[in-house]
This record gives structure tokens, sequence and C-alpha cells, in this order.
């Protein structure tokens, strides 16, 4: 993971320490670190209400939130690509159709981004996950109609989703898994970090 992230391992661990800390995840001595399934409501609740409390704390907060994204939805689209059925990628589809007709008609195109990264959490069919995205997305969807407004901003989120979904259709999830994370490194920091320079 801190390989993937290009980070130290020492920041890896204090990131799941805090996610623990917070209850969001258990870690299991010799097993590993898993979401925690025993409170969700409890864990979104504690997640929306840290984090929805106005655009100014949003913004400082915006950090913290894309590196939780970044440890959950590559794996989270990797098993998407496992487990989506037919119906979930047509849905999948549909959504980025919708996209394309917000943008066409000068939307930013937040209400489709949004329902996509929910849908493909849908599409893991895991109850946990689609619970802890939802919590994230509610959260991040009040940041991205501004930040969407970005030249060209818009039209590189619908392009890198087309490219999860090409890999979720194919079922490759090492494929899934690298255009999640091309999608927030190459597309999501200008949130974060406004002078980043970003490519399509």
């Amino acid at each position: 993971m801190a390989e993937q992230l290009k980070v130290s391992r020492s920041s890896v661990r204090e990131a799941i320490r805090t996610l623990e800390l917070q209850g969001l995840v258990v870690s299991k001595h010799g097993s590993g670190t898993f979401v925690n399934t025993q409170s969700l409501d409890a864990v979104t609740t504690l997640m929306t209400s840290s984090l929805g409390v106005g655009l100014d704390a949003l913004e400082a907060q915006l950090h913290d939130i894309f590196e939780v994204r970044h440890l959950l939805e590559p794996q989270l689209a990797a098993l998407a690509a496992q487990r989506a059925t037919p119906e979930d990628v047509e849905r999948l589809s549909y959504i980025l159709v919708e996209q394309q007709r917000q943008i066409m008609e000068g939307e930013t195109g937040v209400d489709a981004d949004t329902e996509f990264h929910f849908a493909l959490a849908t599409a893991t069919h895991n109850t946990a996950l689609v619970k802890v995205v939802s919590a994230v997305e509610d959260v991040l969807r009040q940041s991205r109609d501004q930040t969407l407004q970005q030249p060209g901003r818009s039209q590189r989120s619908l392009d890198s989703h087309r490219h999860i979904l090409d890999m979720v259709r194919a079922g490759d999830h090492m494929g899934a898994r690298s255009a999640m994370e091309h999608h927030l490194t190459a597309v999501e920091p200008s949130a974060v970090y406004p002078d980043a320079v970003t490519s399509n």
C-alpha cells in the first residue's frame, strides 16, 4: 500500500491508526485491517458529523478525505470488476451517458459524478463498503460542484470514469484498480492542491 500511494510505511500506519481510533476499521493481529462492520450506522454518523461542518472546514479536511479515498477506492474498483453483474455495468454506463449530457448542457456533471462512485460501490455487493462510500460521497459532493467548474475538469472526470467502467466491464480487477488510482491522482487532487498540474 505504501508503494502504491508513494508514501512512507509510517504514513500508512498513521492513517490506519487514525481510522481505527475513529472506529472506521478494526485491526486483527495476524489477519490484517478490515472495515468495521459492527456499527456502520455509528461510523457513517461520525464521518458526516465530523466532516460535514461547512465549506471552510471541509476544504481544510479535503486532504484527509482524499487519503481515505486513496486507501479505499482503488480496491473498491477492483472488487467491482470481480463482482459486477451485467445490470451493474448497464447502470454505470447509463450514469456516464447522463454525466456527458450534463456537461454538454453546461453543467458540472456533479450529480452523475457522485452517482457513479456510489454505483461502483454498489457493484461490489458489499453493504459495508456501500455505507462507508455513501458517507464520504455525501461530504465530497459539497466541494465537487466548485472544483468541477475548473476548465476541462468535468471532461477529465468523465474520461477517467469511462476508463474505470471499461476495466469493470472487462472484469480486469488490476486494470480497474489502476484506473481508479489514475482518477484520484490525475483528476481529484486539484480540489486539494489548487496549484497542482493535472493531465488527461
